[in-house]
């Protein structure tokens, strides 16, 4: 395995960089795709291109899951060995599969606005998968509240609008970017009043503990610098937005493992 070290104390961690990139490039991009079918879908140049950052970002997720993993045919036997609905890891699997075959065809063909749906549809089963995926394990602070796959589709709304912003400088979407920057906020600081109680450890880490420079700044850098400069300087709000994306899942993934 492929080991990528970042200042995190703690150093005994199950899932790790790879797994929080992965979240990463699947929400930024998936929802990107997303608000672009949702509210673009006159302008196909976008939609085309914002599925092939997707389908990208779900193909390199998917070779991240495999590094992590250490051994691809582990990967493979989470799709053929056997039909397992129950199990959220192979939902997931599958999720990846149809998914990028969907936004390939989405790239690459013209297509109707209801196939765009069902896509954008697998795009987001994708991106908050990945929160349902934490809520299955016995981690107080991924299954303390609810509201983990809320935080990870408003973050993956305000970063993919973020990522839009890059190319396509447009009124309705920073206003967008910010609503979902807002929704994104309230739901974080929820969370963590939510799962303070059972997982204080992780809390207490984010707060004041060896992932401070993480939470702290996604919270400044991240986050609330990108809203003040979202009028006076769009694409370095845009690029700090996505920086701050990362931070929240990468602190996400690693307090629920204190």
């Amino acid at each position: 395995m492929i080991t990528v070290n970042l200042p995190n104390p703690m150093g005994e961690e199950h899932w790790g960089f790879w797994i929080a990139l992965y979240f990463f490039l699947a929400g930024t991009t998936g929802g990107a795709y997303l608000l672009s079918v949702l509210f673009y879908d006159k302008d196909q140049g976008l939609v085309r291109r914002s599925a092939l950052w997707a389908f990208l970002g779900v193909a390199v997720g998917a070779g991240l899951l495999v590094i992590d993993l250490g051994q691809p045919l582990r990967f493979l036997n989470l799709l053929l060995n056997g039909f397992h609905p129950a199990s959220v890891m192979w939902l997931g699997s599958w999720f990846l599969v149809l998914a990028g075959a969907g936004l390939l065809w989405v790239y690459l063909r013209p297509t109707s606005r209801g196939v765009q749906q069902g896509v954008a549809v697998l795009a987001a089963l994708v991106v908050g998968y990945t929160a349902v995926l934490l809520m299955q394990t016995a981690k107080p602070f991924w299954n303390a509240s609810p509201l983990l796959p809320w935080l990870f589709l408003a973050s993956a709304a305000t970063a993919g609008g973020a990522l839009l912003r890059l190319w396509y400088p447009h009124e309705k979407l920073s206003r967008l970017v910010i609503a979902s920057a807002l929704v994104e906020g309230a739901v974080l600081a929820l969370h963590l009043i939510w799962t303070y109680p059972a997982a204080t450890p992780g809390v207490l880490a984010l707060l004041v503990g060896p992932l401070a420079w993480a939470f702290w700044g996604f919270v400044v850098v991240g986050w609330g610098l990108p809203l003040f400069l979202e009028r006076r300087n769009a694409a370095l709000a845009a690029l700090l937005t996505l920086v701050g994306a990362f931070l929240l899942r990468y602190f996400v993934v690693m307090a629920g493992q204190v």
